[in-house]
């Protein structure tokens, strides 16, 4: 604060002065110009780890089912807070606990099996991979808000591709 008058030998201080005000109101300023793009890259961030999880509990499924000599599923939750079986699904994301599975809250999950034209959301998926590198396959569609990413499971050679906001799917 800046000093307005004397009086009897004691500065009273009666407010701020205008260049005061601009200068603390600059700095918010500056300061929430840095903060707000960086929330937006951390979403993004978010997401693409979401579907890079999705895509190792993918691959763990498959190279277990490989090693063990025997089919292996992985199990993918989309939950959402809002709807009533979100309790039960819940549930089963910890009942799944010990095998490979994936579970991610308000995020979109549509699967498309090789013969079907469209996609259809799904809470849960299983993809089951057999130890002679097949699989169940089919295209899954993630998406969160403006995003979206797409993973596919090769049904004969059970590989997983990878693509984020209409790439082309590309091999792991």
């Amino acid at each position: 604060m800046t000093p307005i008058s004397r009086i009897n030998n004691r500065w009273l201080s009666s407010g701020f002065t205008l260049l005061e005000l601009l200068v603390v109101l600059s700095i918010i300023a500056i300061g929430t110009g840095l903060i707000i793009p960086n929330l937006a890259i951390t979403d993004n961030a978010a997401f693409n780890a979401e579907v890079r999880r999705a895509a190792a509990t993918l691959t763990y499924a498959q190279r277990t089912a490989i090693v063990k000599g025997a089919a292996q599923t992985a199990t993918l939750f989309a939950l959402d807070p809002r709807d009533s079986d979100y309790d039960e699904l819940r549930e089963a994301v910890d009942a799944a606990e010990g095998t490979p599975h994936w579970a991610a809250e308000n995020l979109e999950l549509r699967y498309q099996n090789e013969l079907e034209q469209r996609p259809e959301r799904v809470e849960k998926l299983e993809v089951t991979f057999f130890p002679q590198g097949g699989s169940t396959g089919g295209l899954l569609s993630f998406a969160r808000n403006q995003r979206e990413a797409m993973i596919r499971v090769d049904a004969i050679t059970g590989r997983i591709s990878t693509a984020y906001n209409g790439e082309e799917l590309d091999e792991e």
